[in-house]
């Protein structure tokens, strides 16, 4: 062989080793990016997921439904059904028996005042 002739071999060589060193490469990029592809779709499945009914079950019961509780509690279908419904704990201090349900139920004796109102009316009579 000729000088001429090792140099374009050894170049051929180098050159063909060089390719097949860079489509290593970029079957190694290639298979890197599946491998990531893998991991995500493991990420997903192990990840936390929502369940749709629990959540609306515990919304539903969190809720307060305070006039509902109140008709199933305080007033059944054969009582008054003109009785109007309060959804405020206090009833009003309109009547002489809502003065004497809340003195019956202070832990202490003192009696409760009569309001201004009954006063001028006891005045007039």
């Amino acid at each position: 062989m000729t000088p001429l002739d090792k140099a374009k071999l050894d170049l051929t060589g180098a050159y063909t080793i060089n390719s097949l060193f860079w489509m290593y490469l970029n079957e190694l990029d290639r298979i890197r990016s599946y491998m990531n592809r893998v991991k995500d779709i493991q990420d997903k499945a192990k990840a936390p997921k929502l369940d749709k009914g629990a959540a609306k079950r515990f919304v539903k019961s969190s809720l307060w439904e305070a006039a509902k509780k109140q008709i199933e509690e305080h007033v059944t279908p054969k009582e008054n059904k003109d009785k109007p419904i309060v959804i405020d704990e206090e009833e009003p201090e309109t009547s002489g028996l809502s003065r004497k349900r809340k003195r019956d139920s202070k832990t202490d004796d003192t009696p409760v005042k009569p309001s201004k109102k009954k006063k001028k009316k006891k005045e007039k009579k």
